[in-house]
């Protein structure tokens, strides 16, 4: 139970914290100041976390709030190197 609402904070937390930026990127459309390294990192990250979720923990809540990240973080670099020097 404390399981689930902690992950639920963490998927509402991450939802908040992606938001913002895919919002700047698609009314901008200009990601200059955005690190393209870094947001590689971040996708590999999220992808490995989703495939833990998937394969070895094989919990829902857990598989849905790191697909969640990994939607945002491969959506947000997609934006970043479409609109790179825009």
């Amino acid at each position: 139970m404390l399981g689930n609402c902690l992950l639920g904070i963490v998927s509402i937390c991450t939802f908040i914290s992606y938001f913002p930026q895919t919002v700047r990127l698609l009314k901008k459309k200009c990601a200059n100041d955005l690190s393209i390294p870094s947001w590689i990192l971040w996708v590999i990250s999220s992808l490995s976390y989703t495939a833990y979720a998937v394969f070895v923990s094989k919990d829902g809540m857990l598989i849905f709030e790191t697909s969640l990240e990994l939607f945002f973080c491969l959506l947000i670099l997609f934006l970043a190197i479409k609109y790179r020097n825009n």
